[in-house]
């Protein structure tokens, strides 16, 4: 039964995965299977005298929760709130199962990567025939009818995909495999070719797919993201005109965006001009609920009661603030806000150590150096997005972004505290491995010595003028 207990530990995150699929109905169905959460929190108790694998979030964290608690007690309506209550809890539980599971028994984290990456390009493919696709890319509609799905997507709104939440799914994952391949280009092992072949495929087909969403928003965080996973593998000269381009593309946007102030540079019907109508109606509702915030997923409903909106059709759905920082403030207050804020700049934090430290040891050919580019990219992608639109912390596909902090503090630990020994991925020079793989050399041979005449018995010293001629001729 402990051994039960203990495998049921180990592989804690990928049970929860399993649960997902319940956010898709009402809280009442699903609070039973969410109590597998605290079960499993309490195994671990018993097992490791801990609830939760320690990590530096856990502040962050329990912050979050108290407000979820909070929001829960508030919440109006059970089918509005409800899943995505259940969606933060178990992404919560996601992450603490994903950055435990690396420390168990020695074991790696390339298997919560590999799902991350899996799920991601799935997510494409399902995103393929589920999106109703618009010119240049309506040709995508006829994949779509190949592969008919009855009933459309479940869950999505009228069984369609959102292309700009699609979109903002596959920010995440661009940058994430882009920063693992230009990492396995660097490695010195047999596995390199099917695994340059696959991160491959991964980068095209999401990519590809990124760019049929027409998300402005989210081509220009992959962008901002790939630019820092660029950051990692070139030198200091090259960073410094990387940044300089990057501000400077930054203003021509800027300039673009303040002349041509509507649509086209969001890429969907509500264009900026709705945005900043929805910001103001948000910021009037954090204004009203400072501490406890409306409740999760609740300003899709509140908004149209208390802070009727002018420019935008009463039929459009709006299911968030289309702005992460005040959605969360919206859900959990402004508690919720700074716990939400402190888990964006501990990561930072935490990427940052990493990355040092494998500098430090000389491990960049490592394949850690290239899963720290890559999370650091997809983060920066993810922020990013989040300013003009978001993934709501307990959407559907928002699971994804708690297995990359797992992925953060997992590699944090791995590269700062787990005392891994980081080979180099390259053959060392010659002279370095000598000492290890060859018998030290026989010291050479003495040059013999030069050879003297042999020394003459002392005699008496001759008289000045007997070799005086001599010694003028030689």
């Amino acid at each position: 039964m402990r051994n039960f207990a203990q495998t049921l530990i180990d592989w804690e995150w990928v049970a929860l995965l399993l649960l997902i699929p319940l956010t898709l109905f009402p809280l009442t169905y699903s609070s039973f299977f969410l109590l597998i959460i605290p079960l499993l929190w309490l195994l671990r108790w018993a097992a490791t005298g801990h609830f939760v694998t320690p990590t530096p979030y856990d502040l962050a964290m329990l912050l979050l929760l108290l407000m979820l608690g909070v929001s829960f007690l508030i919440m109006f309506d059970a089918a509005v709130s409800g899943p995505k209550i259940a969606g933060i809890l178990l992404g919560v539980a996601l992450f603490y199962g994903a950055a435990g599971y690396s420390r168990i028994r020695g074991r790696r984290l390339w298997p919560v990567l590999i799902l991350v990456l899996l799920t991601g390009t799935l997510m494409a493919g399902v995103g393929l025939i589920g999106t109703e696709w618009l010119p240049p890319f309506e040709f995508l509609n006829d994949v779509r009818d190949a592969f008919p799905l009855p009933g459309g997507v479940p869950g999505a709104v009228g069984g369609l995909i959102n292309a700009n939440e699609l979109g903002g799914t596959l920010a995440w994952i661009v940058p994430l495999a882009a920063g693992c391949l230009f990492g396995a280009a660097r490695w010195r092992d047999r596995r390199r070719p099917l695994a340059i072949a696959l991160l491959t495929f991964a980068v095209l087909f999401t990519g590809s797919i990124l760019l049929a969403t027409l998300s402005r928003g989210a081509v220009l965080a992959v962008a901002a993201g790939l630019v820092l996973v660029a950051l990692f593998y070139v030198s200091p000269r090259w960073r410094l005109v990387m940044a300089i381009a990057s501000g400077v593309v930054l203003l021509a946007l800027v300039s673009y965006g303040s002349s041509r102030f509507g649509r086209d540079i969001v890429g969907d019907p509500l264009g900026l001009s709705g945005r900043l109508e929805i910001w103001s109606r948000a910021l009037m509702g954090i204004a009203d609920f400072p501490l406890t915030g409306m409740g999760v997923n609740s300003f899709r409903r509140v908004v149209t009661v208390l802070y009727p909106l002018y420019g935008i059709p009463p039929e459009i759905d709006l299911g968030h603030a289309h702005n992460h920082l005040l959605q969360t403030a919206l859900d959990l207050g402004l508690p919720g806000l700074v716990s939400y804020l402190a888990i964006w700049f501990i990561s930072a934090g935490l990427l940052w150590r990493t990355q040092r430290e494998l500098v430090a040891r000389h491990a960049t050919r490592h394949p850690y150096y290239g899963l720290t580019a890559g999370l650091a990219g997809a983060l920066l992608a993810g922020w990013i997005f989040g300013i003009f639109d978001a993934v709501a912390l307990g959407a559907r596909p928002a699971f994804l972004w708690w297995l990359l902090l797992g992925l953060t503090a997992s590699v944090h630990h791995a590269v700062v505290y787990s005392g891994e020994r980081l080979k180099k991925r390259r053959h060392a020079p010659v002279h370095a491995v000598m000492p290890e793989t060859a018998p030290p050399a026989a010291p050479a041979p003495a040059a013999p010595p030069e050879r003297r005449p042999s020394p003459m018995p002392a005699r008496p010293a001759p008289s000045p003028g007997r070799y005086s001629g001599t010694s003028k001729s030689s």
